[in-house]
């Protein structure tokens, strides 16, 4: 028996693609992107196109493995250990010997000495970010703060424009300046590509601000090499050039904007050759560029979070996000900001993970451990020191010599 199934990609990224499983008799044979999708259209990422090769891989591990008493935690103590460190257990032995050592550690210690540390992994609903809360906050273990990826950036760009929200994919095919911005979209974002492409086809021009030369910014119009960490130099320097030379959006900024007066001061501490020694482009180019994004619309900007993994990376991606807004082009079809597409749909989170269970475990909130200073947590936490680490959808590893307090 054959049949085809529709499916959605679990993966973290912005594509978000529509997928189609064909299955027969029980086991799915083959995999394709969505032709109905209107950004999936037709295909995956190199990456999920081969995803039944590891669902399917003989190295796949498809029940529980406890780690023998005798087997040392991984080759002289580093590295991943063997898998023969492990023996087979069933699922009720495992859920069992789990249930149980929570419950000691929550009995001899208090239920926040046990902290969920997870991130991105699969990105369902129901099993990444709803039952797994409920649990937690019912046993009344502390909650982790997930911080690690992108907080910084979201918060920059909310700063300025209220929302999580952005250009959506499609507008960019009706761009005639597209800067991709510490963003290597040909690696990956590649469903936004063929949209960049089509622009390009009309005669829009790709620009890219990158310190490394990205697959994306081979194929680019205009290469920009930047130095780290001073995106928001560039920025500033573009809106001195903007502001000094009036090409800006004078109705716009008056109708939709705060705050332009005390910016058009700010920017005069940016002129064009300070901010080329600082960012290791020319006074020319910084000109150029910031002419060319006033002036050749609609200008869209796609912009990633590394601009906010260095020091002031939330301002970072809060100067770069007040361009748009600079010269009107959130009224454009084609024009504005996109950094993220994961704030389009509005999910009622208090519902589905249901925080007032902390109430029945512990009468009040459970204290918020930021998952970003978990070194700090596992080593400086004492009321109560956190005796308990339960880590899913995430990876990575802690050398243990090093914590103060013994962890599970």
């Amino acid at each position: 028996m054959k049949s085809v199934v529709h499916a959605a990609c679990p993966h973290d990224c912005p594509d978000a693609c529509g997928v189609l499983i064909t299955i027969e008799d029980g086991r799915a044979t083959h995999l394709e992107g969505d032709p109905a999708h209107p950004v999936t259209r037709g295909f995956l990422c190199a990456k999920v196109t081969k995803y039944l090769d590891r669902v399917y891989s003989p190295d796949r591990v498809l029940y529980p493995m406890r780690r023998r008493d005798s087997a040392p935690k991984g080759p002289g103590g580093r590295g991943t250990p063997p898998l023969q460190a492990f023996e087979r257990i069933s699922w009720d032995e495992a859920l069992d010997e789990i249930a149980r050592k929570l419950r000691q550690v929550a009995d001899q210690h208090g239920p926040e000495s046990i902290l969920p540390y997870s991130y991105g992994g699969t990105l369902g609903a129901l099993n990444g970010a709803s039952m797994d809360r409920r649990f937690f906050h019912r046993l009344g273990a502390s909650q982790l703060d997930r911080t690690i990826c992108a907080s910084a950036g979201e918060e920059g760009l909310k700063s300025v424009i209220g929302v999580k929200l952005g250009t959506e994919p499609e507008q960019f095919a009706h761009a005639r300046t597209i800067i991709a911005w510490g963003s290597n979209i040909h690696g990956n974002n590649v469903h936004l590509w063929p949209f960049i492409e089509e622009a390009r086809h009309k005669g829009a021009k790709l620009v890219v601000i990158d310190p490394y030369k990205t697959r994306t910014a081979k194929f680019a119009d205009w290469y920009l090499p930047i130095n780290p960490g001073t995106d928001i130099a560039l920025a500033l320097g573009m809106m001195n050039v903007i502001i000094n030379e009036d090409l800006y959006d004078a109705d716009y900024v008056s109708r939709y904007t705060v705050g332009f007066d005390q910016l058009k001061a700010r920017v005069q501490e940016y002129p064009l050759d300070k901010v080329a020694r600082w960012t290791g482009i020319s006074a020319a180019d910084i000109h150029k560029l910031a002419t060319d994004y006033a002036t050749q619309r609609p200008s869209v900007i796609r912009v990633n979070y590394g601009i906010q993994r260095s020091e002031n990376g939330g301002t970072a991606m809060r100067a770069v996000a007040m361009l748009p807004c600079l010269i009107g082009s959130w009224k454009e079809v084609g024009g504005g900001l996109q950094m993220s597409t994961s704030g389009a749909f509005g999910l009622n989170k208090a519902a589905l993970e249901m925080p007032e269970l902390m109430q029945k475990a512990l009468g009040r909130p459970a204290r918020v451990v930021n998952m970003s200073q978990l070194g700090s947590a596992l080593n400086k936490l004492d009321v109560p020191p956190i005796k308990a680490l339960f880590v899913y959808k995430m990876g990575f590893i802690i050398n243990m010599r090093y914590l103060r307090h013994p962890v599970k």
